[in-house]
């Protein structure tokens, strides 16, 4: 506090002591100074008045009876919620459920159900196996399964729906069978409304088809890996094939790469079917088309595409021995397409139209007449023709007849090759190969008799027409025959030396 100015300049000690006794407080609060009855001096403060509202600690202790409702509402909630599940679990592992969902099973596939080894969690439901039979009339014979696990979502405890993602089985077999027209094609009348078991995809990888009687089936897929996809753009199902060795009675072994099959309104949409050689994966057969399963009098027609196939893949190893190489399918009129019936006594029947590959080229081998040609032309190039460029012809094929036909091989400047062989189911073979010679070799030949043999030049080539036989792993021609007539015809008009030369066997017999 400043000084008031009539204050002296200068206290003494004891005016200084008065003086800071008689100041009063400047702030009532802080008291007021009182002197005891001893003499002693001390400072009264007023007592504060207790305020009756403190919000600061209503908001404490509502904040913690909020979290004691708060952790006991949860706690109560867990607890429902383990009872809940616990529930669903028991519920979903009992008797009634497990008839529930056979009844759902049946209902959406139109199949009399067998299942083993039930159970199911809240992740996953699994079986040990389960089995599918379909009525006589369904194409669908039966499905089994083994070793079942299906990614449900929760909802399929509560609900009348059972859903999830996947539904996946260690192995299966399904037998495919010819629809019988006066059959049913389900145990039980669908319902209306959404299917109550909804999945993404179905998956096996280890699947085995057959088509047929399962004793001797007409076709046989084994060892592939399958999935079928329900959600797809535009809402028909999707079965996807990788893999797997397909066996048909009197066909050529041959191995899947892939396939893509949709079904929609009673067909079946061949997207894609790639197949391999049994030996080889370099070259490929394509096929695509629609399938009408359910009509029996209907053929059903695939388009086929070559691309650098093995042709023993087509006509089989014992032919494509004698002749062999890859081929790509050539674009002609009513050609390169695998047709046949939904029947049991359907045979399918192959046509293509091929060329040889760029990259490759055909081969004749083990047939009589082209040994002969190379001991009596001095040329071992004859003893394994190639035909790498101009090379061209048919293939039809039914059961395990076999037709090469319009066959055109050409190397211009040493032979060609035209005509037709046919191979039995038996392998037996017959047919007629028109052989050319080019006219510059016929002339440098040092057995004249060649010209006697083969006919006037065309084609820059001078023929001979062969008759072939025997089987594919002995086949048989008549050039040894033809050999011998013209030898009798030089020998009228050659000199006395071509009277000495080589027979036949001598020619044909190895040096």
């Amino acid at each position: 506090m400043p000084p008031s100015p009539s204050d002296p300049e200068k206290y003494s000690i004891d005016e200084m002591m008065d003086r800071l006794k008689n100041v009063p407080s400047e702030n009532p609060e802080d008291g007021e100074l009182v002197t005891r009855s001893d003499g002693s001096q001390a400072i009264r403060i007023k007592k504060r008045k207790r305020r009756s509202s403190q919000p600061l600690q209503k908001e404490r202790k509502a904040a913690r009876q909020l979290r004691i409702f708060q952790v006991t509402a949860a706690m109560i909630l867990v607890f429902v919620v383990v009872l809940t599940i616990g529930g669903a679990i028991v519920y979903a592992n009992s008797n009634p459920f497990r008839q529930g969902l056979l009844r759902k099973i049946q209902e959406n596939s139109g199949a009399a159900v067998e299942i083993d080894q039930f159970r199911i969690n809240p992740k996953t439901a699994n079986a040990g196996s389960l089995t599918l039979n379909w009525p006589a009339g369904n194409i669908l014979k039966s499905l089994n399964l083994s070793g079942i696990n299906a990614e449900v979502f929760p909802s399929s405890f509560f609900g009348k729906f059972m859903v999830g993602e996947e539904v996946s089985a260690a192995d299966g077999k399904l037998e495919l069978q010819f629809p019988q027209a006066d059959e049913a094609l389900r145990t039980v009348t669908k319902p209306n409304g959404a299917n109550s078991i909804r999945f993404n995809r179905y998956r096996i990888p280890v699947l085995q088809v057959t088509l047929g009687d399962p004793v001797a089936p007409l076709i046989k897929l084994s060892k592939s890996e399958a999935s079928l996809n329900t959600e797809t753009v535009n809402g028909n199902a999707q079965v996807s094939l990788y893999n797997g060795d397909i066996v048909i009675p009197n066909w050529p072994k041959l191995r899947l790469n892939r396939a893509l099959l949709e079904f929609r309104d009673g067909k079946t949409d061949v997207i894609g079917f790639r197949l391999f050689h049994e030996a080889d994966s370099r070259g490929q057969l394509e096929l695509s088309g629609t399938v009408y399963p359910t009509l029996p009098d209907r053929i059903s027609s695939l388009d086929v595409v070559l691309d650098s196939f093995d042709i023993s893949g087509i006509t089989g190893p014992s032919l494509g021995r004698l002749i062999s190489g890859r081929i790509d399918t050539r674009p002609v009129v009513k050609s390169n397409f695998l047709s046949f019936q939904p029947t049991a006594e359907s045979s399918p029947k192959l046509e293509i139209s091929f060329t040889v590959s760029p990259s490759s080229r055909i081969e004749l081998r083990g047939f009589p007449f082209l040994g002969g040609l190379a001991q009596a032309i001095e040329d071992s190039w004859f003893q394994e023709p190639t035909f790498e460029i101009d090379a061209i012809g048919e293939i039809a094929r039914t059961d395990g007849n076999v037709i090469l036909r319009k066959l055109n091989f050409e190397n211009k400047s040493r032979m060609a090759c035209r005509g037709e062989i046919k191979m039995a189911a038996n392998q037996e073979l017959s047919g007629n190969l028109e052989i050319g010679i080019a006219e510059a070799m016929i002339g440098a030949a040092k057995d004249l008799r060649l010209k006697s043999l083969f006919g006037p030049s065309k084609d820059g080539f001078r023929w001979l027409v062969l008759k072939i036989g025997g089987s594919a792993t002995s086949p048989t021609d008549n050039f040894k025959e033809l050999f011998a007539a013209a030898r009798t015809v030089s020998r009228e008009t050659q000199s006395t030396a071509d009277d000495a030369g080589s027979t036949f066997d001598e020619l044909t017999h190895p040096k």
